[in-house]
């Protein structure tokens, strides 16, 4: 079973240059190069890896894949994180947590 983190973009820049290092310039490269599209700052990104790699930066990580995540999965995202704070499910009218985050995907 595969372990995964999930940051907004901009979280993720700051992530990698918190544990990393990394300038934003070179941050933009290493998420477009692992993702295989252009960074996007308001796209909600996943990152997996497998649960025996344990090591201390993101850049250390043998096999870690990083992906923007489909409206689906945000929906997905939506409803476990309700869940695990107790909170209601989402109203029709009410917009969804993840709405700036939607549509980055095509599927």
């Amino acid at each position: 079973m595969d372990q995964s983190s999930t940051f907004l973009g901009t979280g993720l820049l700051a992530e990698l240059r918190a544990s990393d290092g990394l300038s934003e310039r070179e941050g933009r490269e290493f998420i477009s190069r692992k993702a295989g599209r252009p960074y996007d700052g308001e796209a909600m990104y996943m990152l997996s890896w497998p649960e025996h790699e344990d090591p201390k930066t993101w850049r250390e990580y043998a096999d870690l894949r990083i992906h923007v995540m489909s409206d689906s999965e945000l929906v997905t995202l939506e409803m476990e994180l309700r869940k695990r704070k107790k909170l209601p499910p989402r109203r029709p009218w009410e917009r969804h947590m993840f709405y700036s985050a939607m549509g980055r995907l095509e599927r």
